[in-house]
């Protein structure tokens, strides 16, 4: 058996952790020596230490690890809520990062502000297009990402890659919120494809017609997906600045995806309806 110091530095908890465990009865020391009060711990008691610190990351409160504890908690449903908890902390990761490579993206728009050339903007006459699409608000851009994903892996499996061309972006809402982003979302079609799809039991795509745009402004954007609110920026600096004005509602078309998981390289083109003199545009 170990003393408590040594105990501690094999479970690489503090002595101070594991008095306060014996306090309140969730781990009490194998032996105490009624003399000198020394505290005493076997190796055999590292399962059960690891099962409380396991339980607590999980969010369980003391009363609620000591209830599970009594009640024998197998190892196999402890591992299911740790794999469930991992995954969640895994999907908090990528949104904080998400939000780092927005912040620095911010902090060079700020720094590279009146030094830009100008834009190589395009104005086009958009026909109306097929588009097989779902609308939804999403929680964030980590969520948007996700949903782009599935679309681009899954709908080619289910309709005819040839009726397929680029997946688009529409946005909806009056404007624009970061934590419900109100999207539709799908590919462009150049061929016949069914009038919906299933990717889920909440997931399902519908084919509509995206209205034509008399002149539509667009500016092809190269880079991070995080940042590519620096090509709606500079696009929108540049309609101003010719005095156009918005007219209707924005589209990106993605014109390259990342190529991997770890990858957030993309190609798109941003597009805003325009007009001279403020007529409607279409969506």
């Amino acid at each position: 058996m170990f003393r408590i110091g040594d105990f501690s530095k094999i479970a690489q908890v503090s002595g101070r952790l594991l008095r306060y465990y014996d306090e309140i009865g969730l781990l009490s020391p194998e032996f105490t020596d009624p003399e000198s009060g020394y505290r005493y711990y076997s190796a055999r008691q590292l399962p059960r230490l690891n099962r409380i610190l396991a339980l607590k990351d999980l969010g369980l409160s003391l009363e609620q690890i000591a209830r599970m504890l009594t009640r024998g908690t197998s190892t196999a449903e402890i591992r299911e809520m740790l794999a469930l908890r991992k995954a969640q902390i895994e999907q908090s990761m990528q949104e904080e990062m998400e939000r780092l490579r927005v912040v620095e993206s911010r902090m060079q728009q700020i720094d590279a502000y009146g030094q830009v050339l100008e834009p190589d903007v395009i104005l086009k006459s958009i026909p109306p297009q097929q588009f097989l699409a779902l609308r939804e608000v999403l929680p964030g851009a980590a969520a948007r990402r996700r949903l782009v994903q599935q679309i681009f892996t899954l709908v080619p499996r289910l309709v005819e890659p040839y009726s397929l061309g680029h997946i688009a972006i529409v946005s909806h809402g009056p404007a624009f919120d970061p934590q419900a982003l109100d999207l539709e979302i799908g590919y462009l079609l150049t061929g016949k494809a069914p009038e919906s799809v299933r990717l889920s039991e909440e997931h399902i795509l519908t084919t509509r017609t995206l209205s034509a745009v008399v002149t539509m402004a667009t500016f092809a954007y190269e880079g991070s997906i995080s940042n590519i609110h620096q090509a709606h920026g500079t696009l929108g600096t540049w309609i101003e600045r010719k005095n156009w004005q918005l007219t209707g509602i924005g589209r990106e078309i993605l014109l390259q995806l990342p190529e991997s998981a770890t990858d957030d390289n993309v190609l798109v083109e941003v597009q805003m309806p325009v007009s001279k003199n403020g007529a409607e545009s279409g969506g």
